[in-house]
C-alpha cells in the first residue's frame, strides 16, 4: 500500500473517531468541526478513486439524507451523526467537483 493511501485510510479512520467521540462527549467546537472537515477534504482527494468515486458519492448522498432524518428520531446520536456529516460532506464535494471535472474534460 502506498504511502498516500496509508495516509488517506488514517484519515478516515481518525475522522470516524473524533466524529464518534465527540458525539458522545457533547458538541464540538470550532475546531474540532474544522479538523473533521480537513480529513474529509484528505479522504475525498486521496481514498477515493476514480473507479470508486460513483459509488463513494451515491453511498455519502444516502448517509447525508438518512442522517439528517435519524436525527430527528434519535436525539441521543444526533450528535454524532451530525459530526459525521462535517466529516464526510467535504470528502463528497471534493469527489464530487472531481467528477464533474472529469466529465467535462472527456468532452
Amino acid at each position: 500500500m502506498e504511502t498516500m493511501q496509508k495516509v488517506g485510510s488514517w484519515a478516515f479512520i481518525i475522522g470516524l473517531i473524533i466524529a464518534i467521540g465527540m458525539g458522545f462527549s457533547g458538541e464540538a467546537g470550532t475546531t474540532t468541526l474544522w479538523i473533521l472537515a480537513v480529513l474529509g477534504v484528505i479522504v475525498g482527494f486521496i481514498n477515493v478513486t476514480h473507479n470508486e468515486a460513483q459509488l463513494y458519492l451515491v453511498a455519502s448522498i444516502a448517509f447525508l439524507v438518512s442522517a439528517s432524518s435519524l436525527t430527528l428520531i434519535l436525539s441521543a446520536i444526533e450528535g454524532i451523526l451530525t459530526n459525521i456529516v462535517v466529516f464526510v460532506g467535504p470528502g463528497t464535494a471534493i469527489v464530487a467537483l472531481r467528477a464533474l471535472y472529469d466529465i467535462a474534460r472527456a468532452r
